[in-house]
C-alpha cells in the first residue's frame, strides 16, 4: 500500500528531474534494527527504520527483501511512499544517497546547539524524542517534547496534544522520522506561521526542496565513510554508534544565521 505523501512526492520529483540519477546504480542496501543504509554510485544515505512502529506492507514488512540490491536508486527511492515504516525507511534513505548535497555552503552547527541558539527564553516544542531534549530545558521558557511512539519516555507528550500546544511554540524541531511514518503533515499544519522551524537527525534530505514546506534549517549528516556506516547499520548500531558521517547544516537562502 502506498501513501499520498507531497513531501515524498516532492522529494521524488526533485530526484526524477536531477540529471545523473536515471543512470544511477545501487551498489549495497543494508536494513538494520534501526537504522538503514543505500550505497549508490551517487553517494550513500541513510535513514530511522523506526521499528518499533513496523506497519507491515500485506504479509511483509519489506516485499522484495533479498533482491533490494537489484533495484535501481530511483525504485528504492520510491518505496519512500509505503506505509509499511521499514520500506519507507529504505526509501528514504536511498533519496539521501541521490540528493548530491554539495559540502561548499553547507555549515557545522549541530542541532542542539541551533535549537538553544534560536530557543533561548522561547517555548520550544521537540517533534520526537532527542538525546539532548534534557540539556534543553535550563534554556527554554518551555519546552514540549512530543513522541509517536507509544512507548515514549516520561514526560513526552502523545500526538493528541499537538493540535493544543504546538501552535504555541516559537521553535519547533521535527524529527526527519516524520518522513518515514508520514506524520509531517499532521504536525505541519499546527505549527504557528511565525515559528523558525527546523528538520533534525540523521535521516533529514539535506535538499532545499524542503524549503518549500517553512523548514529555515535542516540539521543532518553526510556519510564520508560509506564501508563503515554500512557495517554498523546492519550491526545493530543506534544513532550515538554511527560513526563515519559528518553533522551538518544547511540553512534556508534568506534566512538569516540559524
Amino acid at each position: 500500500m502506498t501513501i499520498d505523501d507531497r513531501y515524498i512526492e516532492a522529494l521524488l520529483t526533485h530526484l526524477q528531474q536531477r540529471p545523473g540519477t536515471a543512470a544511477a546504480r545501487t551498489l549495497d542496501v543494508r536494513v538494520g534494527p534501526f537504522w538503514v543504509a543505500v550505497q549508490t554510485s551517487i553517494g550513500t544515505g541513510v535513514a530511522s527504520t523506526l521499528a518499533g512502529e513496523a506497519r507491515p506492507n500485506d504479509s511483509f514488512p519489506v516485499a522484495d527483501a533479498g533482491r533490494l540490491h537489484e533495484l535501481t536508486p530511483l525504485a528504492l527511492a520510491e518505496l519512500a511512499r509505503s506505509s509499511s515504516t521499514p520500506e519507507a525507511a529504505i526509501g528514504l534513505a536511498a533519496v539521501n544517497a541521490l540528493v548530491g548535497v554539495p559540502e561548499a555552503g553547507l555549515g557545522e552547527l549541530n542541532a542542539e546547539a541551533a535549537i538553544r541558539a534560536r530557543g533561548s527564553n522561547r517555548a520550544v516544542a521537540v517533534i520526537g524524542h532527542f538525546p539532548f531534549v534534557d540539556r534543553l530545558r535550563p534554556v527554554c521558557r518551555e519546552l514540549w517534547v512530543f513522541e509517536h511512539d507509544p512507548n515514549r519516555q516520561a514526560g513526552d507528550l502523545g500526538p493528541d496534544q499537538v493540535p493544543e500546544l504546538l501552535p504555541r511554540a516559537e521553535v519547533v524541531a521535527i524529527t526527519a522520522s516524520t518522513l518515514v511514518n508520514h506524520t509531517l503533515a499532521e504536525i505541519l499544519a499546527a505549527v504557528s506561521p511565525e515559528a523558525f522551524m527546523l528538520m533534525v537527525g540523521p535521516s533529514t534530505p539535506l535538499c532545499e526542496t524542503m524549503f518549500r514546506f517553512g523548514f529555515d534549517l535542516l540539521c543532518g549528516s553526510l556519510v564520508v565513510d560509506p564501508e563503515s556506516v554500512l557495517r554498523q547499520a546492519s550491526q545493530g548500531a543506534v544513532t550515538r554508534q554511527i560513526h563515519g558521517v559528518r553533522k551538518v547544516t544547511m540553512v534556508r537562502a534568506g534566512g538569516g544565521n540559524p
